[in-house]
């Protein structure tokens, strides 16, 4: 399945609620599909229920295609623990999630971009892969040659500290993943669940 690469705001249209790292807009004044049919009322059956919240949390991470979306199930399967946790934690646990997560970009797109144009450092060395796993302990930091980035300054304004498991150093242009959030801190609202009995099927 090939990336999408349309107008976000219909992503979060599509499902009713504004996904983890879209474009902001209010979801409120339209929360229905786009087109002339998008307000027509469906029921989903429950295969269409269960695809539905899967399709959430790989849309949220940046739209992921579904290859990719499903080594990491697979990864989180053979993790001992609770599979639908471990999934998100390693889906939270992306480069691309953790710049977007620390402000340095507005949207997981643009934080994307960031990491493959080489603007990004992890640990001091240029990391130029969106999928690399940061680990507990690592720092994130701009590089120094792009901290004046009207993308990078604007998004840093407004950039609010609310999770416990990043710290940051607006003045350095630095951040620090502390350790592996526990799932009821990841603000990614799906029911993980639903998605390990969807690959179970």
């Amino acid at each position: 399945m090939a990336r999408y690469r349309g107008p976000k705001d219909k992503l979060s249209r599509k499902y009713g609620e504004l996904l983890s790292g879209m474009p902001v807009f209010e979801v409120a004044k339209r929360p229905y599909k786009s087109g002339q049919h998008g307000q027509r009322k469906s029921k989903l059956s429950e295969y269409g229920v269960l695809l539905k919240e899967k399709q959430k949390l790989r849309l949220s991470y940046g739209v992921i295609t579904e290859k990719q979306f499903r080594k990491y199930v697979q990864r989180a399967t053979r993790a001992n623990g609770p599979t639908g946790e471990i999934l998100i934690q390693l889906l939270e646990r992306r480069l691309d999630n953790m710049v977007y997560r620390m402000g340095f970009a507005p949207t997981l797109g643009a934080a994307r971009q960031l990491v493959g144009h080489g603007h990004i450092l992890v640990n001091n060395f240029k990391v130029d892969i969106a999928s690399y796993p940061v680990k507990a302990g690592d720092k994130i930091a701009v590089h120094p040659k792009a901290r004046k980035l009207t993308l990078i300054e604007e998004s840093m304004k407004n950039w609010i500290d609310t999770l416990a498991y990043i710290k940051r150093d607006k003045k350095e242009f630095e951040g620090e993943f502390v350790e592996i959030p526990a799932r009821e801190l990841i603000p990614v609202n799906v029911n993980e669940r639903m998605i390990v009995e969807f690959y179970s099927r």
